[in-house]
């Protein structure tokens, strides 16, 4: 075999299908990796043939994204008596028409973001908590969502978001969904692909 045959055997070998293939989506991923670890990280569940799931853990959602603020909307309703009483009768209907409104606008606001922030798993504890007769306690939440959610650290973190974001509280072990939990799921609707 001459030399020029090796070379040319060499070039065929390089120049392959595969082996184009393989630079071009190397160069790809090299190009867009910001972008496509962007589309990763809000991936919230995968189904993998055969019936396999993976989802994003609550605790891994909450310790990778920074949280803005979201304020406390229920806290902040507006008594009667910061309206000035100076005021005439449609002056005084119209600045609680537009505070009515700016709370919707709120709630709205908060709730989508809640949609957001809040991964599948933690959607389902709190449709769990909700539907269940009885109330609930840590020890109850706990063996019950065991077999689901083994890390005690996702099940801690799932109850720590849904106490920091109001939607339950806890009160000598008690778990109790408070009416911020209620009128977001009934906002929320049903989860996508669910039986309850």
């Amino acid at each position: 075999m001459k030399w020029f045959e090796l070379i040319l055997e060499y070039l065929k070998t390089i120049l392959s299908t595969q082996m184009v293939a393989g630079v071009v989506c190397l160069v790809f991923f090299c190009f867009f990796k910001d972008d496509i670890k962007a589309l990763i990280l809000r991936i919230a569940k995968i189904r993998l043939p055969g019936g396999g799931e993976l989802s994003t853990p609550q605790l891994e959602k909450q310790t990778k994204e920074e949280e803005p603020v979201v304020p406390d909307v229920s806290a902040q309703d507006t008594p009667d008596e910061n309206i000035p009483t100076t005021l005439n009768k449609n002056e005084l209907e119209t600045i609680k028409a537009l505070l009515g409104a700016e709370k919707a606008r709120a709630y709205l606001w908060e709730y989508c973001y809640l949609n957001y922030h809040l991964v599948n798993s933690t959607q389902r504890v709190l449709d769990w908590l909700i539907s269940t007769s009885i109330q609930s306690s840590l020890s109850l939440f706990d063996t019950f969502w065991l077999p689901v959610i083994p890390a005690l650290s996702e099940r801690k973190a799932i109850i720590s978001v849904l106490e920091s974001h109001h939607l339950i509280a806890i009160e000598n072990g008690l778990i109790t969904v408070t009416p911020k939990g209620h009128e977001y799921r009934k906002w929320r609707g049903e989860i996508p692909g669910t039986d309850s």
